[in-house]
């Protein structure tokens, strides 16, 4: 899906300016941009506690074996 943005958003700006539609367009295009730059800084903040997970994963299961879990 991620891929897909770019060219949707490449099309639309290209006709956001010659259609009769343009305010809606330019609309659709700053909302699809707006989004596709929130799914960046999720991916980026997923990726981040991913690596403190695996750094961490060997004290995590320690404590989980001192417990009896």
């Amino acid at each position: 899906m991620k891929d897909k943005v770019p060219k949707i958003l490449s099309r639309l700006d290209l006709v956001k300016n010659i259609s009769e539609h343009s305010k809606l367009l330019n609309d659709c295009f700053d909302v699809i941009m707006d989004l596709h730059h929130e799914v960046v800084r999720l991916e980026t903040h997923n990726a981040r506690l991913l690596q403190v997970i695996y750094q961490n994963q060997s004290e995590l299961e320690s404590t989980n074996e001192s417990t009896g879990e």
